[in-house]
């Protein structure tokens, strides 16, 4: 294993715009408590699930057209002005009075400013490691997405205690201007030139053959993601969240974690991203049928060894299916799929917790999960 990702931080370049990139999207995992914990100081939850809300949907309309506009005019311009303007929104959450209607226009610009720096990294790596390390590549970076969220909230929390909510706002708006500004000051960031000649129209890559298919199912995916968080806290915790729900997840991460580095490090003919979701689908089922927080909690470690390479596979058939010109951009529209299924997700299980009680969301997500499956395209039928 450590031979392969030795062989991988080799390639020329790759350890800058990686290590920089998780620099850059940190703050993705900070700014959620921070807020949280800035916004309830004088408002209630709801405020700020409004706020929460507000960034999600900036980011959600600006992901593709940033994107887009990244393969047009160069990844470096992009990243460096937005990191610019994102940085000076996330500091002005900070500044501004602590009013609902205020905090919710700034995170709707916060959100509309957002560097399509993960989108830029999912098109930049693969094309730069070549094909026969394409799958380690992607594989790391579904593994950089679950530490970022894993200890992103302990780092907001040490910074909020030190000196307050406000100065793990500010440490979150410098890492996304350093982390995004030293990706994009490397040569290798544009590794095709921007295509010549007449853009296609708006959403047209969505055309690439399967590349819909594809998006539904990343969609599915995260919605059976986010369902399944919210009903292990609720088998854990019962009506109100406990810090023992907080701990049997982070071991569904660590499994996943430790899925995602054996799956990269395997050189293996490429496993049809159908099964692994099929796998994720019946890891589901198993999780419904745990009798005891014990057993949830080892059947959520061995089951997490299936989320990374799953998204991995996800990311590698994405970067398969459409060219280099346009790559940022179709991995723009996957950032909104996956944002779609994430709210949805969670929704839905809230609904189906409330309404039918904490057995019935796990269910729902290995449903989710198998229509997943049926979505995407076969690796025949795509090409």
């Amino acid at each position: 294993m450590s031979t392969t990702y030795r062989d991988l931080f080799r390639v020329p370049s790759f350890a800058w715009l990686f290590g920089s990139s998780i620099v850059g999207r940190f703050p993705h995992g900070m700014l959620g408590l921070a807020l949280m914990m800035l916004v309830t100081e004088e408002s209630s939850y709801a405020v700020f699930s409004l706020v929460s809300a507000a960034t999600t949907a900036g980011a959600f309309i600006a992901g593709p057209a940033l994107s887009r506009l990244a393969d047009a005019r160069g990844h470096r311009r992009v990243l460096e002005i937005t990191a610019v303007l994102n940085a000076g929104g996330v500091c002005a959450l900070a500044l501004v009075p602590n009013s609902a209607p205020v905090l919710i226009v700034v995170a709707f610009l916060v959100g509309l400013s957002a560097p399509p720096l993960t989108a830029s990294v999912r098109a930049v790596l693969p094309v730069l490691v070549g094909d026969g390390r394409r799958r380690t590549a992607c594989a790391l970076e579904a593994i950089a997405q679950e530490v970022t969220f894993v200890l992103g909230p302990p780092a907001a929390a040490l910074a909020a205690s030190a000196g307050g909510p406000r100065v793990a706002i500010f440490v979150a708006a410098a890492l996304v201007l350093l982390g995004t500004v030293a990706y994009a000051r490397d040569g290798k960031v544009q590794v095709s030139p921007p295509p010549a000649g007449k853009r296609a129209r708006w959403g047209a890559v969505l055309r690439f053959p399967g590349l819909a298919r594809l998006m539904g199912g990343a969609a599915m995916l995260t919605c059976a993601l986010a369902a399944q968080v919210l009903g292990v806290a609720a088998l854990v915790s019962g009506a109100s969240v406990s810090a023992d729900a907080g701990l049997v997840m982070a071991c569904g991460s660590l499994g996943s974690l430790l899925g995602g580095l054996l799956y990269g490090s395997v050189r293996h003919r490429a496993i049809d991203l159908r099964h692994l979701l099929l796998l994720v689908a019946a890891g589901l089922v198993v999780l419904a049928l745990a009798p005891n927080t014990v057993a949830l909690t080892v059947v959520l470690f061995l089951w997490g060894g299936t989320v990374a390479p799953t998204m991995s596979r996800l990311f590698e058939r994405l970067s398969e299916l459409v060219p280099a010109g346009s790559a940022t951009e179709a991995f723009g529209w996957a950032g909104s799929a996956l944002a779609i299924g994430n709210a949805a997700g969670t929704v839905i299980a809230g609904l189906l917790v409330t309404r039918f009680g904490p057995h019935v969301a796990l269910p729902a997500a290995a449903v989710f999960a198998l229509v997943a499956a049926l979505i995407v395209p076969s690796p025949t039928k795509a090409r």
